[in-house]
């Protein structure tokens, strides 16, 4: 696999920890447990601090840095821009969901957001990331990683002037 363009290896990193969510919830009771419980309204409640600690800066980072540029400066990733802003928003009614859970629809709704949110990551990781790297300036590079640094400040590069 071939490294990511500093622009998008914080948000890459992300994904990581989205996919393991992504994947425990999918898996349902074959999960393993460590770190994790089967109890439904125990991982409706993880869903939402992971949203408010990870997703929500995630998507913002997205939202106000790379999608626009994305958008504006390569044709191509229109489509898959707008597709992923419309997952965005559609994670969050299941956050909403979440807060207050319907014991009826629950395990369902955790098993539709787990194969929403890996299938969300896969088609940044597979479908906008490379397009983007591969058809984006190298100045419209630099200025996606201005800009997303911003939103992970720890993970700016020092020698790089802002």
């Amino acid at each position: 696999m071939a490294r990511r363009h500093d622009s998008l290896i914080p948000l890459a990193r992300d994904h990581y920890d989205g996919l393991l969510l992504a994947v425990r919830l999918q898996q349902g009771t074959r999960a393993l447990e460590r770190l994790w419980s089967h109890d439904p309204l125990w991982q409706a409640d993880y869903i939402v601090k992971f949203y408010e600690e990870h997703l929500r800066q995630h998507f913002r980072a997205e939202e106000e840095a790379l999608f626009p540029l994305a958008a504006a400066h390569v044709e191509e990733a229109r489509t898959i821009v707008n597709e992923l802003l419309s997952q965005h928003r559609l994670m969050e009614e299941y956050v909403h969901r979440f807060r207050s859970p319907d014991p009826e629809t629950l395990e369902s709704h955790l098993r539709e957001f787990g194969k929403l949110l890996e299938g969300h990551i896969r088609k940044e990781d597979r479908g906008l990331f490379p397009l983007f790297e591969e058809k984006a300036s190298p100045s419209v590079l630099a200025d996606a990683e201005k800009s997303i640094s911003k939103f992970y400040p720890s993970s700016a590069n020092p020698l790089m002037k802002h």
